[in-house]
């Protein structure tokens, strides 16, 4: 009959069976800690950032910490990434042959770590084999960042220029055709200033009249009377158009400015709080934990198997 397990039944086990556990954890201990090493896990070292977002439009509700995890999560960043350090040759992946990027972009998601805090900044870990190219491709990747952010608003910026461009275009060429026509009725009447003309020619007629003054000073007002009263309303008008057009071509060049502006400023769009630095201790493998729990795994079966082998018996 077999014995029930019971803590006793456990206990008596470690106690008679201690030597074996012993050595079984020795030697789980010896093989993890050799297999754990440097020959045969590559120990990886992590650089890493914190900054905060400055300079960004928002598209949506979204925060400017939102948008900046986005930009950075990119498909053409993490492009720009491998092409800049070769990723594809560093780890060792065939990419001509499918699924090569697939294993590519997986070991990118795996050495890289972006991440919002609590505090509303971003977080950016990359851990690599080479100390150096992880520090480096933090760098790289604020810079890349910084490049996607200014080519998405340039993009948006060259439309406003474009639009302002042809709004004071299309101002500019009904501006000027005014202005040719009010050009047109002043050679041929000698109108400069409908109110001030209309005003002082009329003072200087009546004046004639009055005392009775003739010969040619007369019949130069009377013409420009007859003139200011043919063509004064026409005059007038488009005067008051000229004006209105160039109010308005003002205004279009100044948008057209702060487009361009816009198109040509070079920001940055991250302040860096905590700046890259080169890492001097590995943080992969931890070899003491791979060892705990090799040493532990070890021993816990072999407890299992000598307690089956026990109720077997």
């Amino acid at each position: 009959m077999r014995e029930p397990l019971s803590f006793g039944t456990f206990f008596r086990l470690l106690v008679d069976r201690w030597r074996t556990f012993a050595l079984v954890g020795a030697v789980a201990a010896v093989l993890a800690a050799v297999f754990s090493g440097p020959a045969f896990i590559k120990p990886r070292f992590r650089s890493s950032a914190i900054v905060y977002p400055v300079n960004l439009t928002s598209y949506s509700q979204e925060t400017r910490s939102d948008q900046l995890l986005q930009l950075l999560e990119s498909n053409s960043i993490r492009d720009s990434l491998i092409r800049i350090h070769r990723l594809a040759e560093h780890y060792e992946i065939d990419t001509t042959q499918p699924p090569g990027l697939f294993y590519l972009y997986n070991e990118y998601n795996d050495h890289v770590s972006i991440s919002k805090t609590r505090y509303e900044s971003v977080q950016i870990e990359i851990e690599d084999e080479d100390p150096k190219v992880a520090q480096r491709m933090v760098i790289d990747l604020l810079d890349q960042g910084d490049k996607l952010a200014r080519r998405l608003q340039r993009e948006k910026s060259q439309e406003v220029l474009r639009i302002a461009e042809r709004e004071m275009r299309v101002v500019k060429g009904k501006l000027d055709s005014v202005d040719a026509r009010l050009d047109t009725l002043r050679k041929q009447t000698g109108l400069l200033n409908y109110d001030a003309q209309t005003n002082e020619v009329t003072r200087g007629y009546m004046r004639m009249l009055a005392s009775g003054t003739g010969g040619s000073g007369r019949e130069e007002a009377r013409a420009l009377l007859r003139a200011l009263g043919d063509r004064g309303g026409e005059f007038h008008a488009l005067t008051d158009l000229a004006n209105a057009y160039r109010g308005i071509y003002v205004d279009r060049q100044n948008a057209y400015e702060k487009a361009l502006t816009d198109v040509n400023k070079e920001l940055t769009y991250t302040n860096v709080v905590a700046y890259p630095e080169l890492p001097d201790k590995k943080v992969y493998p931890i070899r003491w934990l791979i060892v705990a729990i090799a040493t532990a795994s070890a021993v816990f079966l072999a407890f299992v198997l000598l307690l089956i082998r026990q109720q077997r018996r």
